[in-house]
């Protein structure tokens, strides 16, 4: 299994993560997919798979799921997965990659955490959000979103988990819902 970090952003918080891995001595080239950016570390070892399929537990490839808005009010936690399995035996650089991410993303407020109990921003962490086996850090615009009350779900949550959040987000007084995406 590949390493997994998760985390909150809002549109002011962009680019902070991309430009993380833009500023690495030998930053990966970038390729844009629907769901996010796919980064090849041409460096490190060739894409296992082609002209099939590339297999990313065998290539040196991260996948970064950027936050984005959904029903209006809702943002997604943005999601970096380095897909190679084993990470630290078969690319051993892109395991120390992964190392320095995680110690640079430990600088921000971690908002939940998979092994403590339940913390200050959970009411604030809908959907499937906080079933994760991964801490949850905030980026500077989030932590300022979650002090004004905005709401933030997993990116990977479905239109019926979120349609039933909505409603009872309506419950709750929270106004801009949108009915679709």
């Amino acid at each position: 299994m590949g390493v997994t970090f998760r985390y909150l952003a809002t549109e002011s918080d962009g680019d902070i993560v991309p430009n993380w891995f833009s500023e690495l001595a030998n930053p990966p080239e970038r390729v844009a997919t629907d769901r996010g950016v796919v980064m090849f570390f041409r460096e490190l070892g060739p894409l296992i798979g082609p002209p099939g399929p590339v297999d990313g537990k065998s290539s040196p490839i991260v996948n970064l799921f950027a936050p984005r808005r959904r029903r209006g009010v809702l943002l997604t936690a943005g999601e970096v997965h380095f897909l190679p399995t084993p990470l630290r035996k078969r690319f051993p650089a892109l395991h120390k990659v992964s190392q320095d991410f995680s110690r640079w993303l430990g600088q921000f407020p971690c908002v939940h955490s998979r092994s403590s109990q339940p913390g200050e921003w959970d009411y604030f962490l809908e959907g499937s959000i906080r079933n994760f086996d991964t801490d949850v850090f905030a980026l500077p615009g989030a932590m300022t979103a979650l002090r004004a009350g905005h709401y933030f779900v997993a990116v990977d949550d479905s239109n019926d988990r979120v349609d039933r959040l909505c409603k009872s987000l309506r419950l709750r007084g929270v106004e801009g819902i949108l009915d679709t995406e």
